[in-house]
């Protein structure tokens, strides 16, 4: 069982659920382990699980019902808003599908109050333990490295490669049609190509509006539309309190962390791994306990920058540095901590014979402090 599967079964006794996260990351597959004796499974890609929706037509005595790809449904959220007013919580609803999902926040208020919205992120760091008990930390990071977070793909190392790429091409050409009437398909998928060999840098519209000869705004709305697919997230500058920090351009990050970059020795691999650690923490509080965490990223105009600064409220509660093998303090941190005072401050080292504490801020292993940074 998935990390949420204990959330969702208690919170489905009191609301409706809606289940976002990336294709392919196992939303699926934790939705059938829920399953009890009287379940219903419905996928709206399915002709007759279609007519049963529309119509309302599941048995009423069941434990629960799962609607898959409910979100291909026009008026879905009304739809659903109908169900739960007519039927309250009887039987419980779980709701899963692509990234679009992730739109009923910010698509007026139909749901307001009636569900509880959870995220399911791939495969981490911490998670691995559960599939590789074997392994050390360190041997979890370099296959998650090479492999990426997502199931399939983890749990394949021969064909981790290929099965990556053909979610790629599954998201851009099943879901982008569903999500989008855009016809930029070859423009997205070179898009993603340059973004891949820039990986974890900050995003300039303009220079890539350049090397796309499209314009910025349609840089920006296509950015949008991987974001919605879940195949990027982007983190913005932190800058409460520090007027320096003029920076506004975000950071991107691929939930596959080992999204075709040059090779998974390198450190952007293993900064975007760290990244997905994060975000997925991040969306673990704020789905389980409601606690208003934030990932972002620090950099001033003096070039200063810092990696991660995880926020609760909006202000700084761990700042934290990514190092393949260096194991000096970064003067950047060191600053950043002494500016903001975090809880802790920590520079996150893959390669390091001996953890360390220098002016307050911990140097250690970063396979074995992710490794125990737990949802």
């Amino acid at each position: 069982m998935r990390y949420l599967s204990k959330s969702i079964t208690r919170d489905l006794k009191k609301k409706m659920i809606i289940l976002s996260g990336p294709r392919q990351s196992g939303k699926t597959t934790l939705a059938k382990s829920l399953l009890k004796k009287k379940v219903v499974y419905l996928n709206w890609d399915i002709r007759n699980d279609q007519r049963m929706i529309r119509n309302i037509g599941w048995p009423k005595d069941a434990d629960l019902v799962v609607l898959d790809e409910l979100h291909k449904y026009p008026k879905w959220k009304n739809f659903l808003k109908g169900v739960v007013d007519d039927f309250q919580n009887k039987p419980s609803l779980l709701i899963t599908g692509s990234a679009k999902l992730e739109t009923v926040k910010h698509e007026g208020d139909a749901l307001t109050g009636r569900y509880y919205s959870y995220h399911l992120h791939p495969i981490d760091i911490s998670e691995a333990s559960l599939f590789l008990p074997k392994l050390s930390k360190e041997k979890r990071l370099e296959h998650l490295l090479q492999t990426g977070g997502f199931p399939e793909a983890f749990l394949n190392l021969t064909d981790a490669e290929r099965l990556r790429n053909d979610r790629f091409d599954l998201v851009l050409q099943e879901d982008l049609r569903d999500l989008s009437k855009s016809n930029a398909l070859n423009g997205l998928k070179l898009l993603i190509e340059i973004l891949r060999e820039r990986g974890c840098g900050q995003l300039n519209y303009s220079n890539l509006a350049g090397d796309l000869k499209v314009s910025a705004p349609t840089v920006k709305t296509w950015i949008e539309l991987l974001e919605r697919l879940y195949l990027l997230f982007l983190i913005y500058p932190y800058s409460r309190g520090l007027a320096r920090s003029l920076r506004k351009e975000p950071k991107f990050y691929f939930f596959d962390c080992a999204a075709g970059y040059d090779s998974y020795e390198n450190g952007v691999a293993l900064e975007n791994s760290v990244a997905c650690s994060l975000l997925k923490y991040c969306h673990y509080q704020r789905d389980i306990f409601g606690k208003k965490f934030g990932l972002n990223y620090f950099r001033d105009r003096e070039k200063r920058e810092v990696d991660f600064v995880i926020t609760l409220n909006g202000k700084a509660l761990y700042c934290i540095e990514v190092k393949k093998s260096d194991d000096n303090l970064s003067s950047s941190l060191s600053y950043l901590h002494k500016r903001l005072q975090p809880k802790a401050s920590i520079q996150l080292v893959q390669f390091i014979e001996k953890p360390k504490e220098i002016k307050g801020i911990k140097i250690c292993s970063l396979p074995q402090w992710l490794g125990d940074f737990h949802t």
